[in-house]
């Protein structure tokens, strides 16, 4: 299986969650509980007020609506491989239709600089290990390269007890020791959830604090 193949079958499993149309944690598959639980620890990455956020695999840009909730005036923008994704999230925000667009960022880089990037539970589908395994090591070298303060990337985790057949889980040690290659800052978080972790990444190097 090639990469192209990898987005096919993501881009059709995700719109036909959308299709459904229960709600917006549906349609990037979580529950209500678990994706606030995510929303929450992005908030850790760092104070994103008046800061230029940018949400990797924004769905139908839920984040964005839980900032707003929260009174957290960031300068938002979305991305997602899936154009319906982006179709409904300009539908529920037409304010932000010039800042949601279709774009892949692990196959080119963003074109304009931000201060924080999150990414919250991509690439989760099963493929195969080295594939979800290197494309997932892509993805956070990209996001680090194009944001100027650091990211956070939530993960499904191989920790957990309740594995689903669907779905592939990371090895937290695995993955914060390829990204130690080329970010000296990092700090994981695998308290908030039983089967997720969060990886935050910084520019600064802790010598530099």
């Amino acid at each position: 299986m090639d990469y192209s193949q990898v987005k096919a079958k993501n881009i059709e499993y995700f719109s036909n969650l959308l299709e459904e149309g229960v709600d917006e944690h549906y349609a990037v598959a979580q529950s209500r509980v678990s994706h606030h639980k995510r929303f929450d620890k992005m908030l850790e990455l760092g104070d994103f007020n008046g800061k230029r956020l940018l949400d990797v695999g924004c769905g139908v840009a839920g984040f964005y609506g839980f900032l707003k909730e929260r009174g957290i005036d960031a300068q938002y923008t979305g991305i997602d491989i899936n154009p319906h994704m982006i179709e409904a999230a300009r539908g529920a925000y037409p304010h932000l239709r010039q800042r949601l667009f279709v774009h892949d960022i692990i196959e080119r880089p963003i074109d304009e600089p931000f201060d924080f990037i999150i990414s919250i539970g991509p690439l989760n589908l099963k493929f195969e290990t080295d594939l979800n395994m290197d494309l997932t090591g892509r993805l956070v070298r990209a996001m680090y390269q194009s944001a100027d303060i650091g990211i956070a990337i939530s993960m499904t985790s191989s920790l957990t007890k309740k594995p689903h057949p669907d779905t592939f889980y990371y090895d937290p040690a695995e993955v914060m020791g390829n990204a130690m290659t080329f970010c000296a800052n990092v700090r994981l978080d695998h308290t908030f959830l039983p089967h997720d972790f969060v990886m935050f990444c910084y520019k600064k190097d802790l010598y530099d604090f």
